[in-house]
């Protein structure tokens, strides 16, 4: 017997072949048939998961957009993590579905490659969301005069959250394939990772150096190492709020109040950490074993630990509204203001079309007449458009076109009116009060 002789760190030359002809034999190996009633059951809980993910990180995403009150520093982050999530709904569930109840690859070879990739940078964006999400409400909370992150430095971290998450991601483009075996009587077809092997020993023992390293590197730096990030944050955080003087005064009072505005905020991010670390725990664990050469060969344990880790991307959502009040009040008030507007709308098209036969109303920028009693009113010729508020007299909810062509009582001019002394003293509130009676208006931030 010759003796082995291979030099350790050499790569161990192997052609890649896609594609394996045994077409002029039958399969030798039975088809793996999946039981209808599990292929039922795995369809049912994937549709309830991606109903939940698409339609709940929709709804936070629409609410941060909609309503400016909720465009905070923490709100915005937050917004960047439904994205993520709603990535993960849309991307790869309906695809691990697929690949569950077909005993063979469902999909292209396109497909084969950016399931995992777009799996991983969805869930490496949502851990370094989270994890900037602490460090920002560390800072904050912890060291309240330091200067607060502007929408610019928002912007960047959010960037370079994305960059990292798809540079993390990349290596899955290049070393998952599509196989098939083509048989005289089937065809079979895998999707699966092909890493270079290298030898790491005389006696010709291979292992996947890259693959080692990769999982690694993601499974600590990008899992295990954020939520060590998050528990220390959150715990500093939590003693600080607990250890806060109790009020006696008006200031305090005031402090007090926005005590308990953080404290839900941050019982709802660390709710956020909980599950997302109960959720991807069994993933990481049965990840790392594979790599370390333990992998588990039980199809259940697989599924349910890819299945719990995809759900946890449809519960971010209910915990946004179970913990913080402010995001059910944002929804009653973006859909509120979308009713609103649509109201406005139809009141004004029906104004103006009651208040055709007697005056006509055309744009100009340099005044705005209205008509009482004979009399004509104007604003100042800046005010080219009526903001119209029932508090403060202006709002950015209206706009009614401003003109210099009149027609009344069946005469028209294109001179504007003098003014009665009356009128010249109106002021732009008492002018408001007249316009209330025939169109509602309620003030939304866009």
């Amino acid at each position: 017997m010759s003796k082995k002789n291979c030099t350790p760190g050499d790569e161990l030359e192997i052609p890649l072949t896609l594609v394996l002809d045994y077409s002029d034999f039958n399969a030798t190996y039975p088809i793996g048939n999946i039981p209808a009633w599990e292929v039922t059951l795995k369809v049912v809980f994937y549709i309830i998961a991606m109903v939940l993910d698409i339609v709940g990180n929709s709804i936070i995403i629409f609410i941060i957009i909609l309503n400016r009150k909720m465009r905070t520093t923490t709100n915005v982050l937050i917004l960047n993590l439904a994205v993520s999530d709603l990535f993960v709904g849309i991307f790869c569930m309906w695809i691990h579905m697929g690949n569950q109840i077909d005993s063979n690859w469902p999909f292209g070879s396109f497909m084969c490659k950016f399931t995992n990739f777009s799996q991983v940078m969805s869930v490496t964006a949502s851990v370094l969301t989270l994890t900037i999400i602490s460090v920002e409400r560390f800072i904050a909370i912890v060291y309240p005069f330091k200067a607060k992150w502007s929408a610019l430095t928002t912007v960047i971290v959010i960037v370079c959250t994305w960059v990292a998450a798809i540079a993390t991601a990349s290596p899955h483009l290049f070393v998952r394939h599509l196989f098939k075996t083509l048989w005289q009587d089937r065809e079979d077809r895998w999707c699966a990772e092909v890493w270079t092997q290298y030898y790491k020993d005389r006696d010709c023992n291979t292992w996947p150096r890259g693959k080692v390293v990769y999982y690694c590197v993601e499974g600590i730096v990008m899992y295990f190492l954020p939520i060590v990030i998050m528990i220390v944050t959150y715990s500093i955080i939590s003693v600080k709020l607990l250890h806060r003087r109790a009020p006696g005064s008006l200031i305090n009072s005031t402090s007090s109040a926005q005590d308990k505005s953080k404290k839900k905020v941050i019982k709802m991010l660390v709710a956020v950490l909980v599950v997302f670390t109960l959720c991807w725990t069994p993933q990481q664990t049965l990840l790392l074993m594979s790599v370390l050469g333990k992998p588990t060969t039980r199809s259940d344990i697989k599924y349910t630990a890819v299945f719990v880790a995809y759900f946890n991307s449809a519960l971010n959502p209910i915990l946004y509204g179970g913990f913080n009040e402010n995001f059910r009040k944002g929804f009653s008030e973006a859909f509120k203001c979308v009713l609103v507007q649509k109201r406005n709308k139809i009141g004004i098209d029906s104004t103006a079309r009651s208040m055709a036969p007697h005056s006509k109303i055309m744009h100009d920028p340099h005044s705005f007449n209205s008509q009482e009693d004979g009399h004509y009113s104007a604003l100042s010729p800046a005010a080219s458009h009526l903001h119209v508020d029932t508090k403060h007299g202006y709002s950015n909810t209206l706009q009614v076109p401003v003109s210099t062509v009149y027609e009344t009582q069946g005469v028209a001019t294109n001179k504007t009116p003098e003014l009665s002394a009356h009128s010249a003293s109106r002021t732009p509130e008492t002018m408001t009060s007249s316009l209330k009676s025939d169109i509602f208006v309620v003030k939304c931030d866009s």
